[in-house]
């Protein structure tokens, strides 16, 4: 009478089959690819028997993990014991990062970060490619002085002839460009009641028959700056004349005076005399004229002050409001400043001591 296999020859049987068909469904996958290996526990005798799992001979209890090789695949195995017997998964490989020596910091792979290096701002990736490869650029950042701007940022710097603001704005390009323009501000001339913009020219009168030549500077309050270095403001004829203009004049002695303007950065002209003389040599004996050129180099005008102030004749400087006194034959005057000229007034209430007490109050001398 044939008798069938026992049950722990059943049981042995269908553990080897199962372990069989493990190692090939495992053997097809690749390195990379998550594994889970279902492991039941080993037949072992009553006495070893306890809750948990075994694998090789070590027994873990429930939730316990560790790791096993299979296939040269590294494998984290956790234990839940019972039918489940215990799951192995593909160990995740340490993830890459990159070490920066400028920063001192440690990056992913895929982030970006800001590196400071000669003076400039450098944007930088981490790579990784096995190797912890960092790659960096400035092409996407404009440097000015110490400064560094990304694309689309703005700023505000003087133009080179220190005349005006200009407003710049990083383009980058791949090259670091950036383009500049004056700054869209106006000033405001509120003696004309005109207005101009940053880097505009214009002329005014100053001090009643002097012309000067004004620029609007801006620097983000609307300041104006005035010169008449360009100017030939000659009191003999109290008028002004601008370069290459010519005009005629009588000197002191009643000599025909021929000037031209040259200006040289100082409001200087020149003038040529012309002298009629009597001949005492042999011929017709009539007169000639004698010309002789000399250069004018007129006494220097106070340069106008700041737009809002007043210069006296003397050279004293007054900010828009503020008082002094002024003698004028026996009469004290109490002026004040008012940004395009100046008011005075007859003062009969002012004590001597008292007068003094104002002007030192109120008096700001230019040095």
């Amino acid at each position: 009478m044939l008798r069938g296999p026992g049950p722990g020859l059943l049981l042995l049987l269908a553990a080897l089959c199962l372990g069989t068909a493990v190692r090939s469904i495992g053997a097809s996958k690749s390195k990379r690819q998550a594994q889970q290996i279902v492991q039941p526990p080993s037949p072992v005798s009553v006495s070893q028997s306890k809750s948990g799992c075994y694998d090789n001979g070590q027994h873990y209890q429930i939730n316990q993990q560790w790791e096993r090789t299979y296939l040269g695949n590294p494998l984290v195995c956790t234990c839940y014991g019972g039918s489940r017997g215990f799951n192995c998964e593909s160990k995740p490989e340490p993830e890459e990062t990159c070490f920066d020596k400028y920063t001192g910091n440690t990056y992913r792979v895929g982030e970006t970060y800001e590196r400071p290096k000669d003076s400039m701002i450098w944007d930088c990736t981490c790579i990784g490619a096995g190797r912890g490869r960092i790659s960096c650029t400035i092409a996407n950042r404009c440097h000015e002085g110490d400064q560094s701007y990304k694309i689309g940022d703005t700023w505000r710097r003087p133009h080179e002839t220190g005349g005006y603001m200009l407003e710049c704005v990083c383009l980058g390009n791949g090259k670091g460009e950036w383009t500049c323009k004056p700054i869209a501000e106006k000033c405001f001339d509120h003696a004309a009641g005109t207005s101009y913009v940053v880097g505009e020219t214009w002329e005014k009168p100053y001090q009643g028959w002097m012309m000067v030549d004004c620029t609007c500077l801006g620097e983000g309050s609307g300041r104006i700056t005035c010169t008449s270095r360009n100017r030939c403001n000659d009191q003999d004829t109290r008028t002004s004349y601008r370069i290459g203009d010519t005009w005629s004049k009588k000197d002191n002695r009643g000599n025909l005076l021929q000037c031209v303007c040259t200006g040289n950065g100082r409001g200087e002209w020149k003038c040529e005399r012309h002298t009629s003389l009597q001949t005492t040599s042999t011929g017709s004996g009539g007169p000639f004229t004698d010309i002789r050129t000399a250069v004018y180099q007129p006494q220097p005008h106070p340069q106008p002050a700041p737009y809002g102030h007043c210069v006296t004749d003397s050279g004293v400087v007054y900010s828009l409001g503020m008082q002094w006194l002024k003698t004028q034959g026996n009469k004290q005057m109490l002026c004040t400043c008012l940004g395009n000229g100046v008011s005075c007034q007859e003062t009969g209430t002012c004590s001597l001591n008292k007068c003094k007490a104002i002007k030192q109050e109120k008096l700001i001398i230019l040095l």
